[in-house]
This record gives structure tokens, sequence and C-alpha cells, in this order.
């Protein structure tokens, strides 16, 4: 019984890691940033939340109207965030833009987004 529970802990401790290596640092960041910063008007999940409730990603979210990433960096530069732009530096704004990204499903959750590149990277 005890060996089975420890192989059954093993097995959990290491798909969590294997989770968590499978996303770059950036994404990883980006979500930290996306929580503290933006998730009280757009929600945990993008979908909502208790401010604006402006959807980010889903079937509601607004995101396509800016193309691609750097549209959307170029958008959060002067307005988010909302309270304060300057709250946030520019590349904590591509790092939570590489976790919007990714949780849109327009960039793999391993990659970094670069800003170099970043017009080439579309909203789907």
């Amino acid at each position: 019984m005890r060996l089975t529970i420890a192989c059954a802990l093993a097995g959990l401790m290491v798909s969590a890691t294997a989770t968590l290596a499978e996303e770059s640092n950036q994404v990883a960041r980006g979500g930290t940033l996306y929580k503290e910063y933006c998730s009280l008007c757009h929600g945990v999940d993008g979908q909502r939340g208790e401010g604006f409730q402006t959807p980010i990603w889903g079937s509601k979210a607004h995101i396509k109207k800016f193309e691609h990433a750097l549209g959307l960096f170029e958008y959060m530069l002067f307005l988010m965030p909302f309270d304060n732009p300057n709250k946030i530096n520019e590349q904590q704004k591509w790092d939570i833009i590489a976790y919007m990204m990714a949780n849109h499903g327009a960039m793999e959750r391993t990659k970094t987004l670069e800003p170099s590149t970043a017009n080439s990277v579309p909203i789907k």
C-alpha cells in the first residue's frame, strides 16, 4: 500500500515538473504578472473579471482587432494597466502578452515572444 502511494506521488511530481518545463520562462512570468495586474478586470481565466469584465480570449474576446502581438503591445503600452500604464515596464508587458498569446492559442507555451518578430505572430 505504501509503495503504491509513493509511486503515485512520484508520478504526479514527474507530471507536474514536465508541465512546468514545457512552459517558457517568459510565459510563466507573464502568468504571474497577469494575475497581479490584469485578472481583476479580465478574470483569472481571461474570460471575465470584477472590473470591466472584458474578455481577453475566448468567443467574446476583442483581442482579434489587434491582428498580431505587436498591435496588442502598442495598445498595452499606452493603456494597460488601465489605472496606470507605467505601473509595469515594457518587458513585463511582453511577458504578459506572451502569456495571453499562449492562452489564446496564437503561440506555443514553450516559445518566447520576441519584440522583433511580434508583428508576425497573428492573433487567431
